[in-house]
Formats: structure tokens, C-alpha cells, sequence
């Protein structure tokens, strides 16, 4: 049977292709060693991973503007003169750079988001990705090709696969457009879903980004941590009510897996890796990709090894600093950000990275 590929789009911050490989690599094989049914195999001899990146887009940036004083609209010109912002973005942009540009964070992460939602860059990130990805379908088949983008990199993938399957003019058209017919993928992973408050040029409901028959893929299956502030910020809530896609469809090819997403190993929750430790991801994973599922005595003796790798100090520090968000309270760029720099001041506490 040809194995099968996850491909990952990374989110915020600075990664490379082999960065985030590792770090994937290391949460499967941890999720492995809980199943003695898996003993002696390893993720790569089960699934091929990859791994695409778009940070060095955001690089000239941040190298060439951390230490320069004044408007941030008037540092991203000075970068790139060619028509860099959007048309009516400058005052937004500025307005984000006074309020959250004040450290290294803000350069290294904070940069990314709002350069990826209010510049001209977003549409060369798209169409890098959408050829990226079209590479590998002609490479695996796109059945046997299942795509995840974690937290920036949700929006980055939903823009790149409608730009992809999507009716909008591409350029280079020829090496990069797919059929939603005969490039169907066999899977869509939202981790940390940020599309919807991101979006642009396409809404993330009315998109071709969706399972069934208009759709680009035959699932799809959105991860939401209840402790992750980034998925407070304008989720993307779906319903089985025949507008998204049919209701045979959606009861058959969505899934929103959030009911046993609370536990915490660690305070950055909305990490990657956080994500895939817990059995509720990774045993989903496993089943879409190379069709592991446990008997229940295992599933519940690996459930139980997990549950001791949970900190009950990080939990209640979670909780605290997180679990009174409301959803829906605020569906702004600015509070994405916000959540990103709550979530960085926890984790300096606990000097973990993010």
C-alpha cells in the first residue's frame, strides 16, 4: 500500500522546512511509543512527512525594519516601495505597529500576521504555497495526500488550496491550477484555525476549501484546544444546515474535535506539538493515514500514560489567563494579537518558547 503524506504549513514565528519537521517528528514518535501495537515502528514507516515554508517571505522585513524608528506603514515601504500594502491598510497598520510593536516578539511573530493580512506579500505566499503543494500532489496523488495548517498557516493553506482549486486568475496558471474533480485530497487539517479572521480575496465559508463534491478535499477536520486563545478569535463554525456543504457531507466529512481537547502538558497549548501529544489529534491522524485504530483496552491505557504527562500548575495558569474568553467577543486582527502576546507572557513565566 503506497504510504500516504501529511504535508504541514507551519504558523507564526521563525521555521524552516527542517524546524518543523523535527518538531513533528518528535510528536508522532512520542504518540507512538503509547500503543505497544505500534512498538518497533516509526512515523516515517507508516507516513511520508513534509513540510513547506513561507518565514523567509517575512525576512527582509523584520531584518531591515526592527531597528527603525517611525510609522510601521512608512518601515514596510521602505523595504518595498513596489505598492507593498494594501489599498485603505495603512491606518490599521499603524495603528497595530503603535500598540504591539514594542519588542523582539513583535518582529518575530507579531510582524508576520499583519503583513500576511494587510500586504501584497500575502498573494506571493499563496501562490508559492498553491505551486508548492500542486509539486507534491503530481508527486503522491492527491488521494494519498493530506494537508494541515497550524495556527497562521490555516490561512496561509485555505488562501494557497483556493487559489489552487479556486476560480480566481492565477499567474503561471498552468503549473499550479487543480481540479476539484481529479485532484481531490484526501484530507484537510485546521489546527488552531485562524482562516476565517484572516481572510481576504475569499470567505472561508463560501470557499472551495470544503469536503464533498465541490470541494477540494474528501475531509475535513478542524482541531480546537478549549484552553487555545488564538481559537477564540472568529472560529470558524460551520453548520449542518445544507449551506456549507450537504448535510450527508458534512455528517460524513467534517469534523470539529474539541470535546477532549483540555488537558495540558505544556503552557504553550497552542503549539503544534501540544496538539498532536493529545489521543484525540493524533489517533485521528493515525486512522486518516495509515488506518491505526486501537482496540479500547489500548486506546485506554495510552489515554491514561497521556493523562500523566498533564502539569497541573500550567493547567490552572491556562485556565486562568484563558478560560473566561468569550467566543466571538471580539473578531479582530487586534485580538488575535492580543491572545498571541497573553500567551507569550505566560509562557516567559514557565520559560517555555512559543
Amino acid at each position: 500500500m503506497t504510504k500516504k503524506t501529511l504535508l504541514i504549513i507551519h504558523g507564526m514565528g521563525q521555521h524552516t522546512k527542517a524546524s518543523v519537521k523535527s518538531e513533528v517528528n518528535s510528536a508522532l514518535t512520542a504518540a507512538f511509543k503509547l500503543y505497544p501495537s505500534l512498538d518497533g515502528k516509526s512515523p516515517a514507516s507508516q507516513i511520508t512527512v513534509k513540510t513547506l515554508e513561507y518565514g523567509s517571505f517575512f525576512e527582509k522585513y523584520r531584518k531591515s525594519i526592527s531597528k527603525e524608528s517611525g510609522l510601521l506603514s512608512d518601515k514596510i515601504k521602505m523595504v518595498d516601495v513596489a505598492n507593498s500594502l494594501l489599498s485603505g491598510s495603512i491606518e490599521t497598520i499603524n495603528s497595530l505597529g503603535e500598540k504591539f510593536g514594542e519588542d523582539e516578539f513583535f518582529y518575530t511573530h507579531l510582524l508576520d500576521v499583519i503583513l500576511y493580512r494587510y500586504s501584497i506579500l500575502a498573494e506571493r505566499i499563496r501562490l508559492h504555497i498553491a505551486e508548492e503543494i500542486a509539486l507534491v500532489v503530481s508527486q503522491v496523488g492527491s488521494a494519498n495526500l493530506h494537508v494541515l495548517g497550524h495556527s497562521l498557516g490555516t490561512a496561509v493553506l485555505h488562501d494557497a488550496l483556493q487559489k489552487s482549486y479556486g476560480p480566481e486568475s492565477l499567474e503561471d496558471g498552468d503549473k499550479i491550477k487543480l481540479s476539484v474533480i481529479d485532484h481531490k485530497l484526501g484530507g484537510v487539517h485546521m489546527v488552531s484555525n485562524v482562516s476565517r479572521i484572516l481572510q481576504s480575496f475569499a470567505k472561508v465559508g463560501s470557499s472551495v476549501v470544503r469536503p464533498g463534491q465541490y470541494g477540494c478535499t474528501s475531509a475535513f477536520t478542524e482541531y480546537r484546544h478549549k484552553l487555545d486563545p488564538f481559537t477564540y478569535v472568529k472560529p470558524f463554525d460551520p453548520t449542518n444546515n445544507g449551506g456549507w456543504v450537504e448535510q450527508e457531507t458534512f455528517k460524513h466529512a467534517y469534523r470539529l474535535v474539541h470535546d477532549g481537547l483540555t488537558e495540558v502538558t505544556a503552557a504553550n497549548v497552542h503549539s503544534l506539538s501540544h496538539y498532536i501529544a493529545n489521543p484525540s489529534v493524533h489517533l485521528l491522524l493515525f486512522k486518516s493515514l495509515f488506518g491505526f485504530s486501537p482496540n479500547k483496552p489500548e486506546r485506554e491505557s495510552a489515554e491514561s500514560k497521556y493523562l500523566e504527562a498533564t502539569v497541573q500548575g500550567k493547567a490552572i495558569a491556562v485556565q486562568e489567563a484563558f478560560g473566561g474568553l468569550a467566543a466571538g467577543s471580539d473578531d479582530s486582527v487586534e485580538a488575535l494579537l492580543r491572545s498571541a502576546m497573553g500567551l507569550k507572557e505566560l509562557l516567559d513565566g514557565f520559560s517555555e518558547g512559543f
